[in-house]
């Protein structure tokens, strides 16, 4: 997808969430009553097309948002506009010119332009002075009843475990996600089309056959990232983490 090789092409450090799988169900399910839309530019006619950028936009309210289209991010995260440096000015001369068109007032706030390095080979070093990891922090899955952990990445069992994920995380968290509707659906439809590029998984950990850890990756390889996790006692770590 043109889009997607876009971010590979910028070398955008966010790639899970500035996915358009990822932004457009954000914007569709958690844009908390703002209305969003996306800016695509491309150079170039037929099959010789390429896209050079792809913004998420917040539109401003008729009366009192003084015509500022301002970049949006899905919350918990800050994402770049991927746009290609070389192109970014005409970028937005030709933007504000096509808003302005549509809302004569319109004006066109994206700030800086971030210039990312395409990624390049890892490098490792010693590190030293790591700070010791208290012990209530660490989860025993040893012994006589130690957890068993399945990783599902089945695009057809994805569904299924993304629910046992909810219930497990309905029954121990301060704010169940199944409370609140958007979110739920959220979930469901990003990891669902995840799941269909082969870009998401679920890990499982059973105790004496109940889910007592559950973890939801969006991404690839390197790019992975732990997105969601809910576990027995979560509320209590919550309410400890916050008295810290």
């Amino acid at each position: 997808m043109a889009w997607r090789a876009l971010l590979t092409r910028v070398g955008a450090p966010d790639a899970v969430f500035a996915d358009p799988d990822y932004l457009q169900a954000a914007a569709q399910h958690c844009a908390a009553g703002r209305e969003v839309v996306f800016a695509l530019a491309s150079t170039g006619t037929g099959a010789a097309t390429t896209l050079r950028a792809a913004v998420a936009l917040t539109v401003p309210h008729p009366l009192w948002g003084r015509g500022r289209f301002a970049p949006w991010h899905p919350r918990g995260h800050t994402v770049a506009p991927a746009v290609e440096a070389r192109f970014a000015n005409d970028l937005q001369v030709a933007l504000a010119g096509h808003l302005r068109g549509l809302r004569r007032n319109a004006v066109l706030d994206l700030g800086p332009i971030a210039h990312h390095r395409p990624p390049g080979r890892p490098t490792l070093s010693a590190v030293s002075g790591l700070p010791r990891i208290p012990a209530r922090d660490l989860i025993d899955v040893g012994g006589p009843s130690a957890a068993v952990r399945e990783r599902i990445v089945e695009p057809h069992r994805i569904r299924d475990a993304v629910e046992e994920f909810l219930v497990l995380d309905a029954a121990h968290a301060a704010r169940p996600i199944l409370d609140d509707p958007s979110e739920a659906s959220f979930v469901r439809v990003v990891t669902r089309l995840f799941a269909r590029r082969q870009r998401a998984a679920v890990d499982l950990s059973r105790r004496h056959d109940h889910v007592v850890d559950a973890v939801l990756r969006l991404g690839a390889g390197p790019q992975a990232v732990v997105w969601r996790r809910a576990f027995v006692g979560m509320d209590a770590a919550e309410r400890r983490g916050r008295s810290a």
